[in-house]
C-alpha cells in the first residue's frame, strides 16, 4: 500500500509537466567550469548532466549543489540553474558526509523493521541527526512490548549487518519525492511516531511539504538529500543497540551503525552468521 501511494503521487506530479520545456544548466566549480547543458525541465537530473561529462562524474558524484542548495543526484531539476558536483574527496565534504550518514541510517531502519518475525510489531521512530564527528549513525525504534527484555547478541548484530550488506549488493537507487503532508500521512498512517514526525516537518513550512525517499520498496521520511545508490556504502555494520527513555509506555531503542563509503573502503571483510529465533 505504501508504494502504491508513492507511485500514485509520483505519477500525478509527472503529469503536471505535459510538454517538455528546456532549461540551461551551467556547470560551476574547479573542473570544467562554464560547461552548459540544455536539459529537460522536471525530467533531467544532476545525474543526467553528469552523463554528458564523463564516467568519472557519474561514479564519483554523491550530491549536487543546485544554485548553492544540496540536491539529490536523481532529483529532477526544476529551472535553469548553476550546478556543482560534490564528492567524498572535496576539500570540504561536509554535505556529502551528512548525506551518507542519513542514507546509512535509512538502510538500517529498513533492516530493523524487517528483521523480526511478523508476530512482532516494529515501529520506526526517526533517524536522529548525529554529527559526523560522532563516528556513527543511528535509528530510533520501538519494538514489540514482548521484546522489552531482549538485548541483541553478537549473532543478532551480525545478522542485521548481513541484511544491510544484501541491500548494498542490490545497488538500489534512492528516489526522492516531496509531497503534501496529507500524502505522507496516508503512507505512514499505521505508524504513530511517523505521523508525529510528519506533522512536525509539515509545520516548518507554509506549504506543508514533506520530503520522502525510497529505495526498493522501502520508504521513509527524511531530513535532506541522500546518496545516489545503496552500493556506495561499504563495510556496513550494525554495531550496538542502546535503551533510551520510554516514550509513554514504550521503550525506545537506539540502533547504532558504522560504515565507510566504497570510495574509501579497505580490504576488511565482515563475517556474518544466521539469525536467532526472534528474527525472520
Amino acid at each position: 500500500m505504501q508504494n502504491d501511494v508513492f507511485n500514485r503521487e509520483k505519477g500525478r506530479q509527472s503529469s503536471l509537466t505535459p510538454r517538455v520545456e528546456k532549461i540551461e544548466v551551467k556547470l560551476v566549480g574547479r573542473t570544467d567550469p562554464g560547461t552548459t547543458f540544455v536539459m529537460n525541465k522536471n525530467v533531467s537530473t544532476p545525474y543526467s548532466c553528469a552523463m554528458h561529462l564523463s564516467e568519472w562524474y557519474c561514479k564519483k558524484s554523491i550530491l549536487a549543489l543546485v544554485d548553492g542548495q544540496p540536491w539529490d543526484m536523481y532529483k529532477p531539476l526544476t529551472k535553469s540553474c548553476e550546478i556543482q558536483f560534490l564528492t567524498f574527496k572535496d576539500r570540504d565534504p561536509g554535505e556529502v558526509n551528512k548525506a551518507y550518514w542519513r542514507s546509512c541510517a535509512m538502510m538500517m531502519g529498513c533492516v530493523i523493521e524487517r528483521a523480526f518475525k511478523d508476530e512482532y510489531l516494529v515501529s520506526l521512530v526517526r533517524a536522529p541527526e548525529v554529527p559526523v564527528i560522532a563516528g556513527a549513525f543511528c535509528y530510533d525504534v520501538v519494538l514489540d512490548k514482548r521484546l522489552d527484555e531482549w538485548m541483541p547478541t553478537k549473532e543478532n548484530l551480525r545478522s542485521f549487518t548481513k541484511d544491510a550488506n544484501t541491500l548494498i549488493y542490490k545497488d538500489l537507487p534512492f528516489e526522492t519525492l516531496e509531497v503534501d503532508a496529507k500524502v505522507a500521512l496516508e503512507i505512514f498512517q499505521y505508524n504513530r511516531y511517523k505521523v508525529d514526525l510528519i506533522e512536525e516537518k509539515a509545520s516548518q513550512n507554509p506549504e506543508r511539504i514533506v520530503k520522502l525517499h525510497r529505495f526498493g520498496d522501502f520508504i521513509d521520511v527524511t531530513e535532506g538529500p541522500l546518496i545516489p545508490r545503496t552500493s556506495i556504502c561499504s563495510q556496513f555494520e550494525v554495531s550496538a543497540v542502546h535503551n533510551l527513555q520510554a516514550t509513554g509506555s514504550s521503550l525506545v531503542r537506539r540502533f547504532q551503525g558504522l560504515s565507510l563509503p566504497v570510495h574509501l573502503r579497505d580490504k576488511t571483510a565482515h563475517v556474518v552468521h544466521n539469525k536467532n529465533f526472534t528474527q525472520k
